[in-house]
């Protein structure tokens, strides 16, 4: 997958059927566009191309009054993601207040045509783009014809009656249901980041694990509870249970993302490591004591192994 960081300097090298967003979670809704993209191209012998943006718009416009939006995907998962799909090029806009104010028609005419050599466009139901948003699909179809371009807009995708989206699975995830934000996404969810020293809680309780920092400070972390994981460490998977929380049982207040794994005894300071949710078990829960929190880790455990076992290998 060829990857274009700066737009401006792009030589074009051949037309392109193009769909542009934010494609954050690359969810199932996206992969359908990124299928038709690619049949698309192959029918006419044209790049498929998607063109999104980084950081995340909703982090450079964001109201100050409301509480940051947590991205479902960085831009180097994204790109990991979209590159195992088979892609050909990704464009990655940088994202600014005066990228944001560009009036539609200057994006369309200027970057998707002259700079790409758009010769069709694929986007979802309810895409917006633009200066205050106004770029849509009566806007594209009005530029089309003379500019000698195709437009279509594909239905949103469902799943138990609700349209996929981004959104959706934010909330999924912020409220345990692990379950659905799978089915959603059409993948585990997942949090990359570096193994850091915890407190020791874990170790002086007979159950060691490995502190997690996330490298993006706007990943989305999943709400508070105890899950059912996969983690990756080198690429190597083991089976493990993850904790998410502030650690009630010994009154503190800082939020921890905690990983015990099964058959595993290694120092990993420093490592990358690759947690995959695979099942919520329960909330996050405060404790009379220690000896108490044992038991019900070794239960969590148990429960957790149990729920791993019925995942397909």
């Amino acid at each position: 997958m060829q990857i274009i960081w700066n737009i401006n300097t792009l030589t074009p090298t051949g037309p392109s059927i193009i769909s542009v967003g934010t494609f954050d979670g690359v969810h199932r809704g996206h992969q359908a566009i990124l299928r038709e993209l690619q049949n698309r191209a192959q029918h006419t012998g044209a790049c498929a191309t998607m063109v999104t943006f980084e950081p995340h718009p909703q982090l450079v416009l964001q109201n100050m009054e409301r509480s940051a939006i947590g991205i479902l995907t960085s831009i180097e998962e994204k790109i990991e993601i979209l590159n195992g799909l088979g892609l050909d090029r990704l464009v990655v806009a940088h994202f600014s207040p005066s990228f944001a104010a560009l009036h539609p028609q200057f994006f369309v005419e200027q970057i998707l045509i002259n700079k790409l050599q758009m010769k069709q466009i694929i986007i979802g139901h309810d895409h917006a783009f633009g200066n205050k948003r106004s770029g849509d699909l009566a806007l594209l179809e009005e530029l089309a014809q003379p500019a000698g371009f195709r437009v279509e807009s594909l239905a949103p995708m469902c799943a138990a009656g609700e349209i996929i989206s981004s959104t959706l699975i934010r909330k999924c995830l912020s409220t345990g249901e692990i379950d659905k934000a799978t089915q959603l996404l059409g993948r585990p969810y997942s949090l990359n980041g570096m193994v850091v020293h915890g407190q020791g809680a874990g170790r002086r309780l007979g159950y060691p694990t490995i502190n997690l920092r996330p490298f993006s400070q706007y990943k989305l972390i999943p709400g508070n509870g105890i899950y059912a994981s996969k983690t990756y460490i080198g690429g190597q998977p083991y089976q493990s249970v993850t904790y998410i929380g502030t650690r009630p049982t010994y009154g503190q207040s800082e939020r921890v993302i905690e990983t015990y794994l099964l058959d595993f005894n290694k120092e990993v300071y420093g490592e990358e490591v690759n947690i995959e949710f695979i099942a919520y078990i329960r909330d996050d829960e405060k404790f009379t004591n220690p000896a108490e929190l044992v038991q019900q880790i070794s239960r969590d455990i148990y429960q957790s192994m149990e729920l791993l076992a019925k995942q397909p290998s």
